[in-house]
């Protein structure tokens, strides 16, 4: 009996579809070979949980596509791997093909803080390299959209700036006389520019102590006797 055979020589198709699409585009498509027997369904092998199936599109080409039947996570699983077979509509059936599928990220989450709120001390009159470090994380599962790319302060105008690791440092020498602490509003940014809430970080500064006359003249003249 003539069976149908499938048209990909290695019998190898690969396939990628977005976290939130219901389509999985593959290559090479699948279809039968010229002159193959009809095809009234194509039958999956699955080795646990599958949240894919091959579905049927036209008898003769044996045309079919693979189409997602329960919600793809990303961050859960990448990867799947299955085989099928095509049937033919007299029972006959075509040589195991395998299928490798891969679950592209979407940026569904945004990044957030490790810590509800930073605190810290530092002296007046100093610049500093490092004040605080803050981090920020996301749960997406690829680096376009899982990776924190920037920070931003989001009051510039105060004499402090923060780089791409998080470090805050200060732009000129605190003064203690002129703001006892300051209160900054940090956002984080993953590198699908989606932003974080924002942290605050309060930045005491510390009043340095010198000794020192007061209410002396800088010059006593003195007649003895």
């Amino acid at each position: 009996l003539a069976r149908p055979e499938l048209a990909s020589e290695d019998l190898l198709y690969h396939g990628i579809v977005k976290e939130n699409e219901q389509l999985v585009q593959v290559s090479p498509p699948i279809r039968i070979k010229t002159g193959s027997a009809e095809v009234c369904h194509y039958r999956v092998t699955r080795h646990g949980e599958l949240p894919l199936e091959v579905e049927l599109v036209d008898k003769v080409t044996g045309e079919a596509r693979i189409v997602v039947t329960s919600e793809l996570n990303c961050e859960r699983r990448q990867h799947y791997k299955f085989h099928f077979t095509a049937i033919g509509c007299d029972g006959t059936h075509s040589k195991s093909a395998t299928v490798r599928v891969t679950v592209e990220d979407v940026n569904e989450y945004e990044p957030y803080f490790l810590e509800t709120s930073y605190t810290i001390v530092v002296d007046e009159g100093r610049l500093y390299d490092r004040i605080v470090q803050v981090q920020a994380k996301d749960d997406d599962c690829s680096p376009d959209f899982g990776d924190i790319c920037k920070y931003e302060l989001e009051n510039p105008a105060e004499p402090f700036a923060i780089d791409e690791q998080g470090y805050v440092k200060n732009t000129e020498p605190l003064d203690w006389g002129k703001s006892k602490n300051y209160i900054l509003s940090v956002v984080a940014y993953d590198c699908g520019l989606k932003a974080s809430k924002a942290v605050l970080v309060n930045i005491g500064v510390n009043r340095i102590c010198s000794p020192q006359w007061q209410g002396i003249k800088e010059q006593v003249d003195y007649i003895p006797d």
